[in-house]
C-alpha cells in the first residue's frame, strides 16, 4: 500500500469516527461549561484535544489572557498557560494546562496532564491519540450576594460552594502540511455540589469540540487558512466557530472569526521572532436576543523552543 492509500485510508477512518462520535453525543449525561469562548484557540489547540501534545516536536510555551464583555460586571475572564512537547522517542508527546476561569461569584481551576502517542504515515504526516487526567476546583461565593437580594439570610447564600473534582478527557488528532482535524471530549466526567442539605447542583457536562483546519498556499507569501470548531454541551444548542485567517510571509497573520449566532472578532498575530508569536483578538457580540453591547479581548503569548545543530568546521 502506497503512501497516499494509507493516508487516504487514515483520513476516512478519522472522519468515520468523529462522525460516530458526533451522532452518539445524544446519550452522553453529565454537567460543566464549554471551555471558554476562546477565538484564537487554534493557537493553542492542546486546551480543546489532549492528542495535540507534542505536535511541534519541541517544548512549546502559551499563555492567554481573555476578557468577556469587556466592563460588565462579574463578567467572565480567562487565564491559561500550557506547556507540551514531544519526548525522545518521537512517537509520545506530554503537556500540561493550566485554567483559571472566573465568572460573577464563581470561580473554577484547573490542572491537567495531557499524553499523547503519535503513528507516524509519511513525513510530516501523522495520526495521533491523546489522554488528559487532573483536577478542577470549582469555588461559588454566594456570601458576596447577601447584598444584593431580599432575603440575605437565605441559607443558599451563606453556605456557599467549594468541590476539587477529579477530571479525565481523550481526543483524536491528524495532521499533515495541508490538513487538521481533531475530535476530542477534554472532560467526559459528571460531578454534582451541594449548597446545603437540600440544594444540589450538576456542575459538569462531558464537552465535545470537532476541528478541522487546512491550509491552502496562494503563493510564496501568501497561505490561506479556513477553519471550523464545532462545539456541544448536552442541554444547550450546538456552538460553530467559522473562521478564515491569511498568513503573510510566516510572519503576521490576519483573520476573521464568525461564531454562529454569537460575535463576529478580528485577529492579528504577529511572529515577533521565529520562535516568539504574539496575538490579539477582539469580538463583537451579535447574538439577536442580547441587550449587551460590551465587547470582548483576547491577547495570546507563544514560545517554540527550537535548537538547532550545528556542525563547526575548523576555519583553519
Amino acid at each position: 500500500m502506497t503512501a497516499k492509500n494509507r493516508i487516504a485510508r487514515v483520513w476516512t477512518n478519522v472522519v468515520i469516527i468523529a462522525c460516530c462520535c458526533v451522532c452518539t453525543v445524544g446519550v452522553q449525561e453529565g454537567h460543566s461549561q464549554f471551555i471558554g469562548p476562546l477565538t484564537q484557540y487554534y493557537a493553542n489547540e492542546l486546551i480543546i484535544n489532549p492528542a495535540f501534545a507534542g505536535a511541534f516536536d519541541a517544548l512549546n510555551l502559551t499563555a492567554s489572557y481573555r476578557n468577556q464583555w469587556s466592563g460588565l460586571a462579574g463578567a467572565p475572564t480567562t487565564q491559561i498557560f500550557s506547556l507540551h512537547s514531544l519526548t525522545k522517542n518521537d512517537r509520545v508527546g506530554v503537556g500540561l494546562a493550566l485554567v483559571n476561569d472566573k465568572i460573577g461569584v464563581h470561580q473554577n481551576t484547573a490542572l491537567m496532564n495531557s499524553y499523547s502517542y503519535r503513528i507516524n504515515l509519511d513525513k510530516d504526516t501523522y495520526f495521533s491519540f491523546g489522554v488528559q487526567v487532573g483536577f478542577n476546583y470549582r469555588r461559588s461565593d454566594y456570601g458576596s450576594l447577601s447584598a444584593q437580594v431580599q432575603d440575605p439570610n437565605d441559607p443558599s447564600l451563606t453556605s456557599g460552594l467549594s468541590l476539587f473534582k477529579f477530571e479525565f478527557g481523550s481526543g483524536i488528532y491528524f495532521r499533515s502540511p495541508k490538513l487538521r482535524i481533531g475530535f476530542s471530549a477534554p472532560k467526559m466526567l459528571a460531578g454534582r455540589g451541594s449548597i446545603n442539605d437540600s440544594t444540589t447542583l450538576e456542575l459538569n457536562r462531558p464537552q465535545y469540540f470537532l476541528f478541522i483546519r487546512y491550509y491552502y498556499p496562494i503563493s510564496p507569501n501568501l497561505e490561506l487558512q479556513p477553519g471550523i470548531l464545532v462545539k456541544y454541551l448536552r442541554g444547550l444548542p450546538v456552538s460553530v466557530d467559522f473562521n478564515l485567517s491569511a498568513n503573510i510571509k510566516q510572519v503576521l497573520l490576519v483573520g476573521a472569526s464568525y461564531r454562529l449566532s454569537e460575535s463576529i472578532g478580528g485577529i492579528i498575530q504577529l511572529n515577533v521572532t521565529p520562535q516568539l508569536k504574539f496575538g490579539y483578538s477582539y469580538d463583537l457580540v451579535t447574538a439577536p436576543a442580547s441587550s449587551l453591547s460590551n465587547n470582548s479581548h483576547e491577547i495570546m503569548l507563544n514560545y517554540l523552543f527550537k535548537f538547532t545543530k550545528y556542525k563547526i568546521k575548523n576555519v583553519r
